[in-house]
Parts: C-alpha cells; structure tokens; sequence
C-alpha cells in the first residue's frame, strides 16, 4: 500500500533518514548534502578515526538523476586507481538497499576557498599552485581530466599540504565529450574552461584554464570572470580579455596569460610547461 493510501497518510514522499546504516560506522554530522548525494562525518570503527563518507541514494524516494549512479561507481573506481599523496585516500565502498557510499579522509583543515577569503601570501600562493599542479600530473598521466578543479575541491592537511578530490566528473581524455546538454552545464561556472561550458571536447588543457583561474584569485583574493547568472559568467570566459594583474604581482601575468588562454591551443601545453614558467620567475 502506498503512503498516501494508508489512513491519515498524507501523500509525501517519506523522509529519508537523516543517517545510512553502515555497520562499523557511527555518523557524526552531515557536513554536505544536494538532491544527488550527501556527505557525512562517520567515526570508523575499524581506523579509529573520522572519516568522511559520500552517499548517493539509489532507492524510490531518491533525486538522483540518470547516469548518477555509474558517475559514483566512477569516481569511486578512479580513485582507488590513482595514488599520490595529493589524492584524497579511499578506505573503503559498497552499498546498502536503497543507498551507495564511498569512504575517504576526512580534513579537519577545511578547502582552499576558506583559505582564499583569509588572503593570502604570494609565497603560500606559490606553494599551493605547485601542490596542485602535482596532483593534476598525476591525474593527467592516469589519462584523465579532473573537469571540476576549483578552491572548494582542494582540501587542506593540519601541515598546509593540499588533497584533491571530487572526482565525480573525472573522465578518460579520450572520452572527455558532451559536457553539457539542453542548457545544462556540469561544472563550476566560475572555473569552467571555455570549451568544457560549450560541450566540446576536453583535454588537460581544460585543467590548466581552471588552474588558472584558481591561481588569480589566489594572487588577488577576486575570480577572473564574473557575472550575475550562469550565462553570464560563461559569457565572460568566453568573451572577456584575461584581466590585467596588478603592478606588484606583474611578474606572474605570463603564467596567467599561458593559462586563461580562451583557445586551448594557445594556452600551456601540459601542467610541466606552466611549472616550468613559474621557476623562471624565480619566485
């Protein structure tokens, strides 16, 4: 019998529990939650220590569109693939009736966009960049663009070493098409590269524009491109001239210029060659 045909029901979708059940596991909070997926601090009881744990419902009630459900097995696949210190640990996955999970580490030390709002040094914008750009070698020599690269998804260690994570729309470079469809656009707008906002295909020189993008408002504490809609600020990647750094930080706007290129032909080859014109600066 449905909901609303029982006595006094009320014809709404039944509440999902706050917490999964996962055995050996206590949840602590839920720190993140969208009509896709949740994300919850659990203590493990077999690491003894917190962990974070992604969820993505599966059952009747659940929001999750078609094709979530192989873009979390992906994710979950891919990281388990990919190990470097600047690649967020997964310890352990699976699945309930109605829910799939994936558990990784959980940073006390909050993102990079925290980090940001705080400003910050050139030399700690210095050594962030290069943390990140470590990762994403890593992630480019597995074959795979990250495609969601963007302050919120670096994640910093008590130390100041960065973690990358969220891969949920990593893909194979080869596969790496059709973002976007009937005005969807997967992605962050203000990190997005011109070519990924307009569907086409994307290499690693799509990681490198949003790194870019990541580096000025590391420099300035302000994004590049803005605007008041998604349309808009897709419009100004597209559209508006790299901005002009100040004179202070003018050293540093060949790297951005290599980087904020709107062709992906014009812009630094691999995430090696933007290194490479940063130890030029001699910074």
């Amino acid at each position: 019998m449905r909901e609303s045909d029982k006595p006094g029901g009320t014809g709404r979708k039944p509440v999902l529990p706050v917490f999964p059940v996962i055995p050996g596991y206590r949840f602590l909070q839920t720190i993140a939650r969208s009509i896709k997926s949740e994300i919850h601090v659990a203590y493990s009881a077999e690491l003894g220590h917190n962990v974070a744990v992604k969820v993505l419902r599966t059952g009747p009630q659940s929001s999750a569109e078609a094709g979530e459900e192989e873009r979390f097995e992906r994710e979950r696949e891919l990281l388990t693939r990919i190990r470097h210190p600047a690649i967020v640990d997964v310890y352990d996955w699976g699945h309930g009736e109605d829910f799939r999970y994936i558990v990784t580490e959980y940073f006390t030390g909050g993102s990079l966009e925290l980090r940001i709002r705080n400003l910050m040094t050139v030399r700690d914008t210095v050594d962030i960049f290069l943390q990140i750009a470590g990762a994403l070698v890593a992630v480019h020599a597995a074959g795979l663009c990250h495609r969601d690269l963007k302050p919120a998804n670096v994640m910093m260690r008590p130390d100041g070493r960065i973690v990358l994570i969220d891969f949920g729309l990593a893909k194979h470079m080869e596969a790496s098409t059709q973002l976007t469809s009937a005005g969807e656009v997967r992605g962050s707008p203000y990190y997005i590269s011109p070519e990924q906002a307009e569907g086409a295909p994307v290499d690693q020189r799509s990681d490198l524009y949003s790194l870019g993008v990541i580096l000025y408002e590391m420099l300035t504490g302000t994004r590049p491109f803005r605007g008041s809609t998604v349309i808009a600020i897709i419009q100004s990647h597209r559209n508006d001239p790299i901005p002009t750094l100040p004179p202070e930080l003018s050293r540093f706007q060949r790297l951005i210029d290599g980087l904020l290129a709107k062709n992906p032909a014009e812009r630094f080859p691999s995430v090696e060659t933007a290194v490479a014109e940063l130890a030029r600066l001699k910074v």
